[in-house]
């Protein structure tokens, strides 16, 4: 079955008929961005499964969980990916935490987070899309220390602004779908 035939068969399950304008823009949008553009079927569903899992949506976890099992990934690398929404909802509360005091305060008592954070050295996933979860999920949380530091490691590691405009996009999209699903 194609990509096309799931996304649509999984919308219409999750969605139903989009009766308003947000919601059948939000549901174009959101097929569009599984379906095409700058990253690849596994990077769109462990982005998906990170940022599903960051905001609690266990239909749409069930539906990156099961295409990824049948693009063949490891358990690990599943695993991984869900709990990448673990260890970002950490560091991205702290760090908007960190955000909200002057530089003096931070430098004079928060300098250093003191956080254990073993698991961002040798990613299942390989660190590349460890940091697209990284990232997709700290845009969705709203952290713009963490958006800016992900942001810079993509780049660091050579993936195209194409890419990170598209991992923007679907935790905006994503988060716009389940938010009315409320």
């Amino acid at each position: 079955m194609s990509l096309a035939v799931k996304v649509d068969a999984f919308l219409a399950n999750f969605w139903g008929d989009p009766k308003t304008s947000i919601e059948r823009d939000l549901v174009l949008n959101f097929k569009k961005l599984l379906e095409e553009g700058a990253l690849d079927h596994q990077e769109r569903m462990l982005n998906l499964l990170a940022i599903a899992t960051s905001l609690e949506s266990q239909p749409l976890i069930e539906f990156a969980r099961s295409e990824l099992v049948e693009l063949g990934l490891t358990e690990e690398m599943i695993l991984e990916a869900k709990q990448n929404a673990a260890i970002m909802g950490m560091l991205n509360t702290y760090y908007k935490f960190k955000s909200f005091l002057t530089p003096e305060l931070v430098s004079e008592h928060y300098n250093r987070a003191g956080l254990r954070m073993q698991s961002l050295m040798k990613p299942a996933n390989g660190k590349e899309r460890f940091e697209q979860m990284s990232f997709a999920v700290s845009v969705v949380n709203g952290c713009p220390t963490c958006v800016s530091s992900h942001e810079r490691a993509l780049s660091d590691l050579g993936t195209s602004k194409e890419k990170i405009h598209d991992l923007a996009r679907m935790a905006a999209v994503t988060k716009g779908l389940v938010t009315l699903k409320v």
